[in-house]
């Protein structure tokens, strides 16, 4: 099969607003109170958005290694009225029982509810390809992996609806998702070929540049999000590091981390069981520059930094958490400064709260702008 082939229909599913902003709340520990500054922009999108078909799909691409294998995702495609565009999100995902096709209701989900077909592709490691450690970083091939979804997607549409899928998206993605996006942003413009036209980039939250990140953490010794350690273990298995993890991991980490760290532990979950300190966990002795074995993978993870051998065509809107405890808001400065030094088209906005909450202004700021952008072409379902 070829790469980006579609190959299956996996589920189809109804999805409301009301039902999914439900969801969100019960799952994603937002207070309500968190949502009365946004309520005139609720009561707007209420008025306008409708119900979503969401179909699970499998299609062929590669892992981080080059290998063939077949990934999943959702499509998400508004019952009727007027097809605004394309969004396609790179997922927040956080574990294998979070991902796309495990929960059609993650909060990805709501711009698209404003008209729009939504593509949000599972990472490597999820859903159908759980069998792998979830790929965590792995920025070159998240973006291959999301650029053989949306071209699955268009065969997909052309069967399922007779539709022509609009060479234009607008990207979104939060957390480590918004690290995915601008990824898949780089890889469309560096690949004219492709046909895929980007006007818009929402990036809040992101871990651009990892080695900053980690080198924050370090310093601060404190994470709200315990995900540390699944990344390491990821970036063992996929850039083959041949990490010694007793000299990295401590205390009950180190007794359980081949099973812990496999992404199949709610993140939350793990924080509870690990702490927030992160030497309680990680043994800080190994983030030494004195350590060759340090040293190499530190050579590992500034390459997981995205290229900056490209200067973005589209706007880009920035979001990000001044007391962000997840993602240190340094990896955010990182990245504006480089975008203002090659003139990109950049605005963003700080907002005072932690990781999570951060994300409601995001997800909310992304729908007024779709409620007030105009698109020069709409089409409709057949």
């Amino acid at each position: 099969m070829k790469q980006g082939e579609f190959a299956e229909l996996l589920f189809v599913q109804r999805v409301t607003f009301v039902k999914a902003l439900l969801h969100v709340l019960a799952t994603q520990n937002i207070s309500r109170w968190r949502l009365l500054p946004f309520a005139v922009v609720l009561i707007k999108a209420l008025l306008r958005v409708r119900t979503m078909m969401a179909y699970g799909i499998s299609y062929h691409t590669i892992t981080p290694q080059g290998k063939p294998i077949l990934a999943s995702g959702v499509v998400y495609v508004p019952m009727k009225g007027k097809i605004k565009g394309v969004i396609e999100v790179s997922p927040l995902t956080r574990s294998k029982i979070d991902c796309a096709t495990r929960d059609t209701m993650s909060p990805e989900v709501f711009p698209s509810m404003l008209g729009y077909v939504c593509i949000i592709p599972d990472l490597i490691g999820c859903g159908v390809s759980e069998e792998l450690p979830i790929a965590y970083l792995q920025h070159e091939n998240v973006a291959q992996v999301q650029a053989d979804m949306r071209h699955a997607t268009e065969q997909f549409m052309r069967k399922q609806h007779n539709f022509t899928l609009p060479s234009t998206s607008i990207l979104f993605g939060y957390s480590l998702g918004a690290s995915g996006i601008w990824a898949l942003a780089r890889h469309y413009q560096i690949h004219p070929e492709l046909d895929v036209h980007v006007s818009h980039i929402f990036a809040g939250g992101g871990a651009y540049y990892p080695d900053v990140v980690l080198r924050a953490l370090h310093k601060a010794r404190y994470s709200d999000y315990a995900i540390m350690p699944n990344i390491l273990y990821s970036m063992n298995y996929y850039d083959k590091l041949n990490l010694d993890f007793k000299e990295i991991f401590r205390g009950k980490l180190l007794k359980n981390y081949k099973e812990w760290c496999l992404g199949k532990i709610p993140i939350p979950e793990m924080t509870v069981m690990l702490g927030t300190r992160l030497d309680k966990y990680i043994n800080f002795k190994f983030f030494s520059d004195d350590n060759p074995a340090f040293r190499r993978m530190m050579e590992v993870v500034t390459t997981k930094s995205i290229p900056e051998d490209w200067i973005p065509k589209a706007k880009i809107h920035l979001l990000h958490s001044k007391r962000d405890t997840y993602v240190p808001i340094a990896s955010f400065w990182a990245l504006y400064g480089r975008l203002k030094r090659c003139n990109a088209s950049v605005e963003y906005r700080l907002v005072d709260y932690d990781h999570v909450p951060a994300a409601v202004p995001f997800v909310l700021g992304f729908m007024r702008f779709l409620m007030n952008h105009r698109t020069t072409k709409k089409q409709y379902l057949r």
